[in-house]
């Protein structure tokens, strides 16, 4: 499956990775495609979509998608958003997209690291993500739980040292300095941000 990297929405394959970041998140736990457009335009973030092979008699067809870019000043790439089409969860399908980031960002960024955040509440379903993103090759540095002001649950912070560039993360991050890179990135996300744009 390629990878194809969208630096603006008018793109052929984003209402169908879009189609996957709706179903994936419901409409409160997602950024509105208004202020995704603008970050993509200030270069703030761009969409990675790995999609299936096309054929002569169609387009590529999304199979998931993510949202990141920069933070921690060029230290890490935030994976705001990571999203697998419902019907192919299971195959492996967000690990190869995830590589597939990490091979950008090994070439085209200055980044140590790919940085998620995830819930860090108990239950099966927070246990799934947390385990995904272990499997995934993501480290969570210590027990600090995030907790922000607009949503109930905690949140911890996981990073994926990117090959080769692990000595840039000597020290290695803390749980909050992660979060202080995830939060300098969601800042200048919102920035001016008005819902009705």
């Amino acid at each position: 499956m390629p990878l194809h990297i969208l630096d603006r929405l008018d793109h052929p394959l984003w209402p169908a990775a879009r189609s996957i970041y709706e179903r994936s998140f419901p409409p409160h736990g997602r950024k509105p495609e208004t202020l995704m457009r603008r970050m993509l335009e200030r270069g703030q973030a761009l969409v990675f979509v790995l999609a299936e092979n096309a054929s002569q008699e169609r387009r590529p067809s999304p199979a998931a998608m993510a949202l990141a870019g920069p933070g921690g000043g060029g230290k890490a790439l935030i994976v705001d958003y990571l999203a697998v089409d419902p019907t192919l969860r299971g195959q492996g399908i967000g690990i190869r997209l995830l590589d597939g980031v990490e091979r950008w960002a090994a070439e085209h960024a200055s980044a140590s690291a790919l940085v998620i955040e995830t819930e860090a509440g108990g239950g099966e379903e927070n246990e799934g993500r947390r385990h995904f993103w272990e499997r995934a090759g993501f480290v969570a540095p210590d027990g600090y739980a995030h907790r922000y002001i607009w949503v109930p649950e905690p949140y911890a912070a996981m990073y994926r040292p990117l090959p080769g560039r692990e000595a840039d993360l000597i020290p290695p991050p803390s749980g909050r300095q992660l979060f202080r890179w995830i939060e300098g990135f969601h800042a200048r996300a919102y920035r001016g941000f008005r819902e009705e744009e």
